[in-house]
């Protein structure tokens, strides 16, 4: 062990003893979090409404926008999509397709979005067609689920229809998505998988997919995206304030179930993108 090893070692022992262990251990894990960009789940700061505008930027004035929210909850993520497209003065290039398969936040979300703009669905999108149970916690919760929850009792369980982006571009005329944003609870692979053919075609410019501490109940790992992604021919990366972070390919340092979204651009688009550079390649 090298000298300033063994001096930070002590100093961390002491510390402990100090002030105890749990405020030490809180203090690391802030800091280890700030250092590699990832923030707290707000669409302001962290990175997720500045990536709205940037996508806005890769397309030219007239050229139409269509832009897919999966798993919209009760809206949030969809306003601030039309308030950036109001803002960039793209209102009539923009189509919304919003999509929410909990009853509860379906109707607040029917209430929150309205206008031409926006195409409503309470469907849940995955890689089949049929239907499949929904795990509600909460009216409305943001952590409802096709997935159940170790530990936590779901209050109802609602047999929800599940279709593919795929069939759904098809049936709606949709040519290209700028940006498809997926907040699924876990389940953000599979509805990537059922884009495969979008994918694979490059209609999809970015795709936006969270990933958390709930891929582990649906037995995913980020490896997993990464090998899905990138035979696809796009750059995979993680969203921040200051730009993506591009990652050359999956490394171990990654997998760490912390809150952050993650993109997948086209190589057009990449270059397109304010990038930080990785910790790593510094």
């Amino acid at each position: 062990m090298s000298a300033v090893r063994r001096v930070a070692a002590l100093a961390t022992d002491l510390t402990c003893r100090v002030v105890g262990r749990r405020i030490v251990v809180r203090t690391a894990r802030y800091v280890l979090m700030r250092a590699r960009l990832d923030y707290p789940n707000d669409l302001t700061t962290n990175g997720e409404s500045a990536l709205q505008r940037w996508v806005l930027r890769l397309s030219q004035a007239g050229e139409p926008i269509h832009v897919a929210d999966v798993g919209a909850n009760v809206g949030r993520w969809s306003k601030s999509m039309l308030a950036a497209a109001s803002q960039a003065g793209r209102d009539s290039d923009l189509e919304l397709h919003a999509f929410e398969p909990d009853a509860s936040a379906f109707a607040r979300l029917t209430g929150a979005i309205e206008g031409p703009q926006a195409r409503l669905s309470r469907k849940a999108l995955s890689d089949r067609h049929g239907t499949s149970p929904f795990h509600v916690v909460a009216p409305g919760a943001g952590t409802n689920s096709l997935y159940p929850i170790p530990g936590a009792d779901p209050i109802a369980r609602e047999n929800v229809v599940t279709i593919t982006l795929d069939w759904y571009a098809e049936q709606a005329g949709v040519g290209r998505f700028a940006l498809v944003k997926i907040d699924a609870e876990g389940h953000d692979l599979v509805v990537m998988r059922g884009a495969r053919n979008l994918l694979a075609e490059h209609r999809i410019t970015v795709i936006q997919f969270e990933y958390n501490h709930r891929w582990i109940f649906a037995h995913f790992y980020l490896r997993d995206a990464f090998e899905f992604l990138l035979p696809l021919g796009y750059r995979v990366g993680k969203v921040t304030p200051r730009g993506v972070e591009f990652y050359p390919g999956w490394d171990a340092d990654l997998e760490t179930f912390a809150e952050g979204n993650y993109v997948a651009c086209d190589l057009e688009a990449a270059a397109g993108l304010p990038a930080v550079t990785w910790w790593k390649s510094e």
